[in-house]
């Protein structure tokens, strides 16, 4: 591989975690930590960047997320592998997926309702399964051969296919066991459920890294064959990473094919359904599915997301100020638009009242597109001009500029 190819790569995978810490300790020296990642990927010298923490909210969960030399090798992978895991999945499964997600998943879900129950006039029920312990359980050598499999069919014999085995090889048996770097304190690890943990179940040949962008994919592709059964045999299907559901006409029929098709997943794979995640009942009683609500036609956001959504709005509330406004509108904005798509205008307007005024100095709610938008002499280009003392020219409506000074705070 040449640096140029690695370069790029570096300015791709860095797109949407310009902020983050590992790629603002990696640009201190980029050019010469780049050099030295191609120099070892050229050499079959690697070494896995591991490092291993719990996250607590919304439950103690173990992630195992990788520093940014193995972020680009992945990011470089995933560029040329993901094409031909997406001509092998089914349009049934949501996760990690260009033009799908748990919004096109839920109203999948409601189309299979309305299908199976003839407009909400006959019965129907929703039957709800998740696989127990999904990363944790994952065979490291099915992954690896699913890949590979890919790989040398795709692509022909040469330096390209080399560098993308080797990388595969290396992400794959990455041990974080042996090499991942404690970020939490080891106590928080009595938090996480037995058989939850990578880094402390002294099993080498299971195990896969939640953090890593790789494993994402590869958790959707691993049981591919059991979504194509499911599409086989002409069945009202969805599935997100490990949560299914399934919409039958027959309670009795469809609970004894769900169950063969456990036994199936068990015997083939080895996942196992969580014994407490288990659920059917009928379509009036609505259900619950990726963090949203859905009654007949109607989707509501869960209360978790609420009160997440009321908890970051007091925060903010605390550090009123117009240099913080971009940031304080992006993440009130990012509930808001969760919320319009849905049937959550009751819970915009709650969740725009518990604003502070101090903030309603620099930003206002927009009834019409249900968000806040920054107000006259506060906008992004305004408060950059004020700090660095520019001038701002605005263009006016028949093409004409005018020098345009924001007034002090």
């Amino acid at each position: 591989m040449n640096i140029e190819t690695l370069r790029d790569t570096f300015f791709h995978c860095r797109a949407n975690k310009r902020l983050s810490r590992d790629n603002s300790y990696f640009e201190i020296h980029w050019e010469r930590d780049l050099v030295r990642l191609c120099e070892d990927l050229n050499a079959r010298d690697l070494v896995p960047l591991l490092y291993s923490f719990i996250r607590l909210y919304p439950c103690p969960r173990e992630v195992n997320a990788c520093q940014m030399p193995t972020k680009i090798l992945q990011d470089y992978f995933d560029l040329r592998v993901r094409p031909l895991v997406e001509a092998k999945l089914t349009d049934r499964t949501f996760n990690n997926r260009k033009g799908f997600g748990p919004e096109v998943a839920v109203n999948g879900l409601l189309a299979d309702i309305y299908e199976m129950s003839e407009g909400f006039t006959k019965d129907c029920w929703v039957i709800g399964r998740d696989i127990q312990a999904y990363f944790p359980s994952a065979l490291l050598s099915r992954a690896y051969e699913n890949h590979r499999e890919l790989i040398e069919a795709g692509y022909p014999e040469g330096e390209e296919r080399d560098d993308l085995l080797y990388i595969l090889l290396r992400t794959v048996y990455a041990y974080p066991q042996d090499n991942a770097h404690i970020a939490s304190p080891r106590e928080m690890w009595n938090l996480i459920p037995k058989g939850k943990s990578v880094v402390f179940n002294d099993d080498p040949k299971h195990g896969a890294a939640l953090g890593n962008q790789f494993w994402q994919v590869s958790q959707n592709y691993d049981i591919n064959e059991f979504d194509h059964r499911q599409v086989r045999n002409d069945l009202r299907y969805r599935r997100f990473v490990d949560d299914k559901r399934w919409v039958v006409a027959n309670k009795e029929a469809g609970l004894v094919y769900v169950n063969a098709e456990e036994k199936w997943m068990e015997e083939t794979y080895g996942y196992k359904s969580h014994p407490r995640k288990r659920s059917c009942q009928h379509y009036s009683k609505g259900g619950y599915f990726l963090g949203y609500y859905f009654k007949f036609d109607r989707i509501y956001i869960s209360n978790r997301v609420v009160r997440k959504a009321s908890g970051r709005i007091r925060q903010w509330n605390r550090l009123a100020s117009p240099w913080r406004l971009d940031h304080f509108i992006g993440c009130v904005n990012s509930y808001l638009g969760r919320c319009k798509n849905v049937n959550g205008y009751a819970v915009i307007r709650n969740l725009v009242d518990k604003v502070s005024p101090e903030w309603l100095r620099f930003c206002s709610y927009d009834d019409r597109r249900k968000c806040l938008r920054a107000n006259p002499g506060f906008t992004h280009n305004e408060l950059l001009c004020r700090k660095y003392h520019f001038v701002y020219h605005k263009r006016k409506r028949n093409g004409t500029t005018r020098n345009h000074q924001p007034a002090g705070i």
